[in-house]
């Protein structure tokens, strides 16, 4: 649903990244902005400044306050990332895309007290920014537009993101307070009943009103909470899994001359879906089904290598899944001290998946 976007800038080491998705909106949201300027100002009870209502002053104090938003959003990550890193989780990036902003870590803290002071942080830093936007607000001209617009933006913005609903803040502070007191799984799957509740709640609300962006939201509210319970399963399933424990030792080779058309003899041959690719130097690649489709029988595997995914035995399973989920690849080779001793493959590590899925679903107690 949420791309990962191109690179902005590092903010504190963060890498803080930009979804397209967002370049589509930010002129839309200027626009409606500035279209209801003299809205905003009664809001506000500023007086009507002529001058602001006039050329093109309503469009750019519209760009200045989307700008506005997006900053806030990203200060509001950014609690979120130095929160998670005090308490020895990093963050991968910081994402701005059409809905907000994501703030990638490298795993969710599955240890309730930790998970709820992460999921604070951010609202924290928006209701700080809409006091000190309050605090120094003038009451007329550009600056007392903008002023006024942050404070209330950042009020906004700490409250919705407080609705009980993955991923929201609120989701995920409910989902720590549940941990406390029955399983983290248990707590999760209650957490997203609720979640996809208020989806449809405000998806219905959406509805009535004739807004379409909050009838968006809902869809993402509902989506991002079942994809949050399935990425806990996955986390739960392959928890204390290691590569060694999945992979396949001592793998079947081939070398670089050896023709296409025998290449698929031998996979159909051992039932497999891809070759380490070595000489007498060692390593050249891998070559799987996937990247011979089309390929002359006759030419030699080696014109359709794949660089390789490294993987040591002691990494853990589920870092091994995201890696090769980042990179595209459906198998990666397992080096030792410069040895190859294996090979791991994404149906390696969903059949575990299945497996270990079964034994957490099955009843405990005798009935």
């Amino acid at each position: 649903m949420l791309q990962r976007g191109f690179p902005l800038f590092r903010i504190l080491g963060i890498p803080v990244h930009l979804d397209l998705s967002l370049l589509l909106v930010l002129p839309l949201l200027a626009f409606l902005i500035g279209n209801n300027l003299p809205l905003y100002l009664e809001l506000f009870r500023l007086p009507p400044d002529p001058g602001l209502l006039g050329g093109p002053w309503p469009f750019l104090l519209g760009l200045l306050a989307a700008f506005g938003l997006f900053l806030s959003v990203l200060l509001h990550e950014l609690g979120h990332a130095l929160a998670a890193g005090r308490l020895g989780i990093g963050t991968r990036r910081i994402t701005l895309w059409l809905l907000g902003g994501v703030a990638q870590m490298e795993r969710i803290p599955r240890e309730p007290l930790k998970e709820l002071w992460i999921a604070l942080a951010g609202p924290a830093v928006s209701f700080t920014l809409a006091l000190l936007f309050r605090l120094v607000r003038t009451e007329a001209g550009a600056l007392g537009f903008l002023t006024h617009y942050l404070a209330l933006i950042n009020l906004m913005l700490g409250l919705f993101n407080l609705l009980p609903a993955l991923p929201l803040d609120g989701g995920r502070v409910y989902r720590a307070l549940l941990a406390l007191r029955k399983p983290y799984l248990r707590a999760t799957r209650q957490a997203v009943a609720l979640s996809q509740g208020v989806a449809l709640a405000l998806g219905l609300f959406g509805l009535l009103v004739f807004n379409p962006f909050v009838v968006l939201i809902a869809f993402f509210v509902y989506m991002a909470s079942r994809a949050d319970a399935e990425a806990t399963l996955l986390a739960q399933a392959l928890e204390d899994l290691k590569v060694r424990d999945l992979m396949t030792p001592n793998p079947l080779t081939a070398p670089p001359h050896l023709k296409v058309e025998d290449v698929l003899a031998l996979a159909l041959a051992h039932k497999v879906s891809g070759f380490p690719v070595v000489d007498q130097e060692g390593i050249l690649g891998v070559v799987g089904l996937e990247g011979l489709e089309g390929a002359d029988p006759s030419a030699p595997v080696a014109r359709y290598l794949q660089p390789p995914l490294v993987l040591a035995p002691e990494d853990p399973a589920l870092t091994a899944l995201e890696r090769m989920a980042e990179r595209g690849y459906s198998r990666a080779l397992v080096i030792e001290e410069g040895r190859l001793v294996g090979i791991l493959s994404k149906t390696d590590l969903l059949r575990a998946f299945q497996v270990r899925l079964l034994s957490l679903d099955r009843p405990t107690g005798v009935g």
